[in-house]
């Protein structure tokens, strides 16, 4: 006997069979059980989701010796029949290639006829939306008002395209994707009723390509067991086969992007391209990881991919900001429209990866201290000088060469001391034990309300995303503690500048927030444990084990003139009318 392709070997028979779908097939069953079976169904849906399976499943259930039934048994003569296709009471017509109006007025004609075998006579119409204009008008009294032994199944993965006058005729059923979960549990028993050992990397990414359609996640696993020659199917196995980037070097591509390594990213990419990937391919699996990284920042992990538990896959994650992915997005997205009427792809795919890796990890915060430093230019400038008196001129007289060079000697013979920073002094312990013994639970989660709208209003403001990039782990009744994994991070919010910037930004969510402290988490954690260890309800007032937090303490700036002790030699060697002169 002929080799039986996996899909069709194991296409559901019975109710229970069908994997998803469930709201369907309970209402199926409600139907039957109840007699309320509709002379007319549309079932639409993603491809290999079970339509027509479920179709001859209804016709089997109706028509079984012992029914109608919600279960039919699957070993009468009949459910055998319409198992193998030779029972005449179930007819499946293909819409593709019988689309005209002469097919339809023909199988007019065939419904008045009773049913030869079973008690109804099920029509099956597979991709129902290609028939044509003509055909559907030829359809519409019969789909209307069939004789009582008659029942319509209609079939499509497009029910846009159907008329309005066909749509309102039917029961619709709209069939859903299957879940990654779903197809995964289906495969492992297939697989095990086939005797094949496969890892669960392998599983999982052909879960992952079938794109919730079950046929394509059969059809996929069989090619893969024709191509695979070890004991046990591994994912380099289904990734040859299916075309996939494994997510690995996805992740290697866009972390040398990040870097703004450009050179390692287009090797990487040559890498790719000569173990048979398409260039297109290869483009859709770098959108569709930089959305599931999107997904993972904002805690909306929508199904459970593998790589959402990867060390490598969440260090990448937590260090791009969103912005960044956003730019990207718009890039790819871009080149996927304009690559679909080139035939250089593989051009476009390079010029992507060159215009990605401009947009760097550092490049927004390089931008943010120049604006920073230019806005500090721009505050001093703005101090009004004090004018001087008028003096006379008086005859300039320009140093010596020799007093010129002793002066130079002067200045650099001693080193210079760099002035203490008396605005940058460490958080201590007793400020977060402060927060800390007062917290509310309260507090907490209205302020955790209003983060994730901060990400989204402020998404261009550098500073902002880094803020809600951190956890909120603790708030009073107007300061909280945010933690975040970069210890330079943590310090760049606690500068002055950045300080205001972050009130303001409060301010306009009437948040009341006067200030915060950042921690990184390799602190944090300590502090928790300590905490913890301490608390009780008791002796809720806690005193925390004194450590070296590493982060400043942000202070107002005060602008006072300081004397360069250098300028003071300088002076010593020249009179002062002279260097007043100079320094005009």
């Amino acid at each position: 006997m002929a080799y039986v392709a996996l899909y069709r070997a194991y296409r559901p028979q019975k109710f229970v069979d069908v994997v998803g779908q469930q709201h369907i097939i309970k209402t199926l069953q409600n139907a039957i059980k109840l007699n309320k079976v509709a002379h007319a169904y549309l079932f639409c849906g993603p491809r290999g989701t079970g339509k027509t399976t479920l179709a001859k499943i209804m016709a089997k259930a109706l028509n079984c010796e012992h029914g109608p039934t919600i279960e039919p048994c699957d070993t009468c003569d009949i459910c055998q029949g319409i198992q193998k296709g030779t029972v005449a009471d179930v007819i499946e017509i293909d819409a593709a290639s019988n689309n005209g109006a002469d097919d339809i007025r023909a199988l007019r004609d065939s419904v008045k006829y009773m049913p030869s075998v079973g008690k109804y006579k099920v029509y099956i119409i597979d991709e129902v939306h290609m028939l044509s204009n003509a055909a559907f008008n030829a359809l519409l009294k019969t789909l209307e008002e069939p004789p009582k032994h008659v029942i319509f199944i209609l079939a499509t993965t497009e029910p846009y395209k159907l008329p309005a006058t066909i749509l309102s005729r039917c029961q619709r059923f709209d069939f859903q994707s299957l879940s990654i979960e779903e197809i995964l549990k289906r495969l492992k028993v297939v697989a095990q009723q086939e005797g094949i050992k496969m890892s669960e990397e392998a599983f999982t990414q052909i879960a992952s390509s079938a794109e919730g359609g079950m046929r394509d996640a059969l059809s996929l696993f069989d090619q893969t067991i024709s191509f695979s020659v070890h004991e046990e199917i591994t994912l380099e196995d289904v990734l040859a086969v299916s075309g996939n980037v494994s997510y690995k070097e996805l992740l290697k591509i866009l972390d040398f992007c990040l870097n703004g390594n450009s050179t390692d990213a287009l090797k990487q990419v040559d890498q790719i391209l000569k173990q048979g990937k398409e260039v297109p391919r290869i483009l859709n699996d770098c959108i569709i990881f930089l959305r599931d990284v999107l997904l993972y920042k904002n805690n909306a992990v929508l199904d459970d991919r593998l790589e959402f538990h990867m060390e490598d896959f969440i260090e990448f994650a937590k260090k791009i900001v969103p912005k960044i992915i956003y730019d990207w997005l718009d890039i790819l997205n871009e080149t996927n429209n304009n690559m679909r009427f080139s035939n250089q792809k593989r051009a476009y795919l390079e010029l992507a990866i060159l215009k990605i890796s401009d947009i760097k990890l550092n490049e927004e915060a390089n931008l943010l201290y120049r604006i920073e430093q230019l806005e500090h230019t721009i505050h001093m400038l703005s101090i009004p000088k004090q004018e001087a008196p008028m003096k006379e001129t008086i005859p300039v007289t320009i140093p010596s060469k020799e007093e010129v060079i002793q002066i130079q000697n002067t200045i650099t013979s001693e080193p210079i001391k760099e002035p203490e920073d008396k605005h940058e002094e460490e958080v201590q312990i007793e400020e977060i034990e402060e927060i800390l013994n007062s917290a509310s639970k309260s507090r907490k989660s209205r302020l955790q309300a209003i983060w994730s709208q901060i990400g989204v209003e402020y998404s261009g403001v550098f500073i902002a995303q880094i803020l809600v990039a951190g956890e909120i782990v603790a708030v009073n009744e107007n300061k909280f503690i945010v933690v975040l994994n970069d210890l330079g991070y943590c310090n760049r919010l606690m500068r002055y500048e950045n300080y205001q910037k972050i009130m303001e930004i409060f301010s306009n969510f009437n948040a009341n927030i006067t200030d915060y402290i950042c921690l990184p988490k390799s602190i944090w954690n300590k502090i928790r444990l300590d905490y913890r260890s301490k608390y009780t309800q008791e002796n809720p007032k806690v005193n925390l084990e004194k450590i070296k937090i590493g982060v400043i303490k942000r202070k107002e700036p005060e602008f006072i003139e300081e004397i360069d002790e250098s300028l003071e030699k300088v002076k010593e060697l020249i009179d002062k009318e002279k260097l007043e002169i100079l320094e005009d």
